[in-house]
């Protein structure tokens, strides 16, 4: 006969494991003072080893939530960036490893501490503070809208540090505010790296466009100076002159574009608005684009729907990014092809400039990258080696700031067409 069990031994097991887990308490007390970690892993494998001699659900349910409480302990303590939680007193609840690396601080040291303003003055817990307090920083950039969560980019001083933080709230189950939960990326590197590329840009554009210029005008005066009619051994020189004054202009163009795009980037193109006529800035630009599209055999023609349409532009800038639609038109079109450019009216009180070409046209595959930097398609390539592949990017950045859209549709071998749109300074007829 087997001898009865205890109702208290359901499954042989439990009283064991009731000591072991009773156990495992009394060395969290003894450790507690090391970390929650410790604690969060022996109160863990205490409540799984209750669970393996119970079939209550609700206790499985405390297990499976806490483990899922370790798996994101273990997430937060692991990731690259810096983690603070604090309570809406502002007293700091955890940090994790890569925030104490940060700031330079220990867990302990700050775990459970109430972070007050004049806390800055402390040279030890000095950016964690500005940090936690953002208007406190040497620099500060609110990135996100209104709302939760909250996204700002911070510089700090000596060290130098460059984060960008996200804040967050911490609810209850009832949806109250009970804390915050911030998390910091350190962006200083990459900053650092993309500020240096930025200025060997600018440096070296400046160092090369002096003497490009200088360059430029020696074969300018030179190819003016040996007129239309000379003898066969100027027309010998007059080749390399030309050539050469081309080859000058090319990269002097491919440097402006350098330093343009380098501009853009760092929020430095400037602009100086005006009312125009955007017709009479359309027919100049046609007449000084003529030359060179006499040269390829390329016919240009205008229309307007009307001689008045005023928009509000910088003529200079806005001449730039229609010259550079014009320029490829011009360049990868067919021979004896031709460029028609149309201003008409569009909807919302803007006006729609156009400009078609017979060319090569822009394969399908490669219409959503056009307006990006450095991207130039491989049939433009071929039929045109040299460029720098910024003149679209610089085009769709000087057309949004003048508060338009840019567009291109094409067809290969059948041509490409280019249009944006500006506002009318004045209602359309």
């Amino acid at each position: 006969m087997n001898a009865p069990r205890l109702p208290w031994c359901k499954g042989g097991k439990t009283l064991a494991i009731a000591l072991v887990f009773l156990a495992l308490v009394v060395l969290n007390i003894i450790f507690a003072p090391l970390g929650l970690a410790i604690f969060d892993a022996i109160l863990l494998l205490g409540t799984g080893a209750l669970v393996i001699g119970t079939e209550n659900k609700a206790e499985k349910e405390v297990f499976k939530n806490k483990a899922k409480g370790s798996e994101l302990r273990s997430l937060i303590e692991n990731t690259k960036d810096g983690v603070v939680m604090y309570d809406t007193n502002f007293t700091i609840l955890d940090v994790n490893q890569s925030a104490e690396k940060m700031f330079n601080v220990s867990r302990e040291e700050v775990l459970g501490k109430q972070m007050q303003p004049e806390m800055v003055r402390s040279p030890r817990l000095r950016i964690m503070v500005q940090t936690i307090f953002p208007s406190l920083a040497v620099s500060m950039n609110t990135i996100s809208d209104a709302g939760w969560p909250k996204v700002v980019d911070l510089v700090f001083d000596d060290p130098r540090l460059e984060v960008r933080t996200i804040l967050n709230q911490i609810t209850n189950e009832k949806g109250e505010v009970v804390g915050f939960i911030k998390i910091i990326s350190n962006n200083t590197r990459e900053n650092t790296i993309l500020q240096s590329k930025s200025e060997f840009l600018t440096v070296s554009a400046h160092q090369l466009r002096t003497p490009l210029t200088a360059i430029n005008w020696t074969f300018e005066s030179l190819r003016s100076s040996l007129g239309d009619d000379f003898a066969k051994k100027r027309n010998e020189i007059s080749n390399l002159v030309n050539e050469g004054w081309e080859l000058a202009k090319r990269s002097l163009k491919i440097i402006d574009d350098l330093l343009n795009a380098s501009k853009i980037e760092e929020g430095k193109f400037g602009f100086d608005f005006g009312k125009i006529n955007l017709v009479d800035l359309m027919k100049s630009l046609q007449s000084a684009a003529s030359v060179v599209a006499k040269e390829y055999g390329i016919t240009l023609n205008l229309s307007s729907a009307s001689p008045d349409y005023e928009v509000k532009a910088d003529a200079e800038k806005l001449g730039m990014a229609v010259t550079n639609i014009l320029d490829n038109a011009v360049k990868y079109n067919s021979k004896n092809g031709t460029v028609s450019i149309a201003i008409e009216p569009s909807e919302g009180n803007t006006v729609t400039v156009s400009i078609s070409d017979t060319g090569i046209g822009i394969p399908k595959e490669n219409l959503g990258k056009i307006f990006q930097k450095f991207y130039r398609s491989e049939n433009a390539q071929a039929t045109e080696p040299n460029g720098s592949g910024l003149g679209m990017y610089i085009t769709k950045n000087i057309i949004e700031a003048h508060g338009g859209s840019v567009f291109v549709e094409s067809i290969i071998g059948r041509g490409t067409t280019f249009w944006f749109t500006l506002p009318l300074e004045t209602p359309s007829s």
